[in-house]
């Protein structure tokens, strides 16, 4: 997955990565709604301030080696996500992120971040994993985001809204968090110890 930072006309900063087809659940890709982008993926542009966030579905297959001025032309093509879900996002983390918008929020037309999206990302050691959020867990506790692989799963209880469009390297964050490693006594200088990522 490509990550590139540019500026756009007005000097602000910006950071685009995409959401690649391979990386949506089948199951997802099912979905009717904006099949196309299912099909193709997006690219999430977002200002390294976090204040400003768009996507752009379908775009250029070669993005990631286009020049500033291309990614500029991108950014101006691409669907500005709501102040209010953007908000929303923004208060979300840490937070359960099942609240309604609020009332008073403009109906905008629906995007992916109305969707039940089902993304895969492939761990550092290698494992396939599926992640999406289980409105009903079976405690019948409030919604979790649930990362499974195989016959593992994972929950995690509070969660930025906005996953649906991190890059793996995040998700791979994420469900280390719901799989805290229990703290193990000191080694002895010189003795071997196993890194996270192994």
């Amino acid at each position: 997955m490509a990550v590139r930072e540019f500026r756009d006309e007005h000097g602000k900063g910006w950071r685009a990565w995409d959401i690649r087809p391979d990386s949506i659940h089948p199951q997802t890709r099912a979905e009717d709604y904006l099949a196309e982008c299912y099909d193709v993926g997006w690219i999430v542009f977002e200002t390294l301030g976090g204040d400003e966030k768009r996507r752009l579905c379908p775009y250029p297959v070669r993005w990631a080696e286009a020049d500033e001025s291309d990614l500029r032309q991108m950014l101006a093509r691409a669907d500005a996500v709501a102040p209010h879900k953007l908000a929303a996002e923004r208060q979300s983390i840490g937070k359960a992120t099942n609240a309604a918008p609020p009332k008073s929020a403009p109906k905008d037309k629906p995007d992916i971040t109305d969707l039940e999206v089902v993304r895969s990302f492939r761990y550092p050691s290698g494992r396939l994993w599926t992640v999406c959020v289980v409105q009903r867990p079976e405690d019948n506790g409030p919604a979790v985001l649930r990362f499974t692989a195989g016959m593992r799963t994972l929950d995690l209880h509070t969660w930025p809204r906005d996953w649906a469009d991190a890059p793996d390297d995040r998700l791979a964050e994420m469900l280390r968090l719901a799989a805290p490693r229990a703290r193990r006594p000191r080694t002895k200088p010189g003795e071997p110890r196993r890194r996270w990522n192994d």
